[in-house]
């Protein structure tokens, strides 16, 4: 199911009150994973209350059943208030997104540079905390630590760009491209990344799991230390 067949579905089962849909995320930056990346979209509602919730749970089983996650609801009101509740995924969604549907959505949100980097504070650490915990869940078994790294990656990857747009205002559309420029604001390997990544892929093959594991916590734990030393320009 395209995201376009699941739009004229939304469309008609939610009638006038759907405003918006917006295909956000990989698909719409155009640096997907062929078979392990999803669609991303984001319907915007002029009520979204549970009634319409349950019209849009309806419209949208094949959707989930093709293996995409439910769509992001808001309702107009509740989206143009959130720049500085969500300052990292709007931010990229601005950025890089295709209207499917309606009148563009994000014309109007405005996120600030200190909430911006208060919120990849608080995720860059949060997220450090998770992968440290997540390997001692792996109990030293290689295939779960290479399952971890590859299931991270992409979320760190988003971190880095958002992290780059902080220091530089534009961004690239490709995340591996934006860790790479990184590095010029911060002292990590940006290396690691595009390991991992081709880890995600499948195109990394041989590789010595443990280094590689002990080379991205590195990196990443260097980032959180550039973080505390940023100021929001």
């Amino acid at each position: 199911m395209t995201p376009e067949q699941f739009t004229e579905t939304l469309k008609t089962t939610c009638g006038g009150n759907l405003l918006a849909v917006v295909l956000y995320g990989s698909a719409a930056a155009g640096d997907s994973v062929e078979g392990k990346s999803d669609y991303n979209v984001m319907a915007v509602l002029e009520q979204a209350g549970l009634p319409e919730l349950k019209a849009v749970a309806a419209a949208s089983k094949d959707w989930l059943k093709a293996g995409n996650p439910p769509p992001l609801l808001f309702s107009r009101e509740r989206l143009l208030a959130s720049g500085d509740t969500f300052p990292i995924e709007l931010s990229d969604m601005k950025d890089f997104h295709r209207v499917l549907f309606g009148e563009n959505p994000l014309t109007g949100i405005r996120m600030e540079s200190a909430h911006l980097r208060l919120a990849l504070e608080r995720e860059f650490k949060g997220k450090l905390i998770l992968l440290r915990e997540s390997y001692m869940a792996c109990g030293g078994e290689r295939k779960a630590v290479e399952r971890l790294i590859a299931g991270s990656v992409s979320q760190f990857l988003v971190l880095c760009r958002a992290a780059l747009r902080l220091r530089e205002g534009k961004v690239p559309a490709s995340k591996l491209e934006c860790a790479e420029r990184l590095k010029a604001h911060a002292q990590f390997d940006p290396a690691v990344f595009r390991e991992a990544y081709d880890l995600r892929r499948g195109a990394l093959k041989g590789a010595d799991t443990e280094a590689l594991f002990g080379r991205y916590l590195a990196a990443i734990d260097a980032l959180c230390a550039a973080l505390d030393g940023w100021d929001a320009k």
